[in-house]
């Protein structure tokens, strides 16, 4: 059987560039979607491209669509029901014969147990998932900090207050990696045999730097000065659930200082055949994100 990738997550910052690269290298992709119009406008029209249009609510289409395939890649977006969603869908695809689930987790996992919402959320995936029985490979990534956070969460204070808000000390390290390399490592994967991950675990981790550095950073690619400025617990909360939007356990999770433990991957540049994207090279690519309306 040729291989066949099907990509659940396949339109955010991270599926895109699974996807992207699997193209790239004419492998045939199948992507589940609730809009396939706006995915058509993502990646255009690719003979190796198939569109099947579904949600959570009824994984039917996805059920009739994932016979054939080899492998799965797995990214659920929030966290609502997330541990029966993941764990419904990757049953569906090992009984359908896939032989393999790359799955999108978070470095929270490897956190004290129950210590912090997100954490939490995304170990009960993980063991949901291997507790099926007669299982496939099962093949999980744990990113921490999503580089394009600075603009999901932190674009306004940056281009309203030209600074960074937070609540720890300047010289504090912040840890980070790109969605482009957890993309393409997942694609890697997709690439290789079967056998030689496993189940293995990978945690990606790219980058370190103070805020300080990042401040820095962002000063010279913006031309303009980008402050690092500490504020409370209860300012940063704030701007968490009232400008961004989140919910209060995330919001609460947020406010918690990252680990001690959480460094730069070694041997990262292995999985992804390349060296790890900077926050330098990322910013770069997209600082003119920070000028729009």
């Amino acid at each position: 059987m040729s291989e066949r990738v099907y990509v659940i997550g396949s339109t955010g910052n991270v599926g895109s560039a699974t996807v992207k690269e699997l193209l790239k290298n004419d492998i045939p992709v199948t992507v589940y979607v609730r809009s396939p119009a706006k995915a058509k406008e993502l990646f255009a029209n690719h003979a190796n491209l198939t569109f099947v249009q579904g949600d959570w609510n009824d994984l039917k289409p996805f059920e009739e669509s994932i016979v054939g395939h080899t492998r799965l890649f797995l990214l659920v977006h929030g966290l609502q029901d997330l541990v029966k969603i993941k764990s419904a869908i990757a049953q569906r695809a090992y009984a359908a014969g896939v032989k393999q689930i790359v799955h999108v987790s978070g470095v929270a996992v490897g956190d004290p147990w129950r210590s912090n919402y997100i954490g939490g959320v995304h170990r009960e995936s993980e063991e949901a998932i291997l507790a099926i029985p007669n299982r496939g490979a099962y093949v999980t990534l744990r990113p921490g900090r999503f580089m394009v956070n600075n603009i999901t969460f932190e674009i306004n204070p940056i281009k309203f207050l030209s600074a960074i808000l937070d609540t720890e000390e300047p010289d504090t390290v912040q840890t980070w990696i790109s969605t482009n390399d957890i993309g393409l490592v997942a694609a890697n994967i997709f690439k290789d045999p079967i056998e030689k991950h496993g189940d293995a675990v990978y945690e990606l981790i790219g980058d370190a730097l103070t805020f300080s550095e990042r401040a820095a950073l962002l000063s010279k690619a913006l031309r303009r000065t980008i402050t690092y400025k500490k504020v409370s617990y209860e300012e940063k909360y704030s701007n968490l659930v009232q400008r961004a939007s989140l919910p209060h356990r995330l919001a609460y999770d947020f406010l918690q200082p990252e680990p001690t433990g959480y460094k730069v991957t070694p041997g990262l540049s292995i999985l992804l055949g390349r060296q790890p994207e900077t926050f330098a090279q990322w910013l770069e690519a997209n600082k003119a994100r920070f000028h729009e309306n």
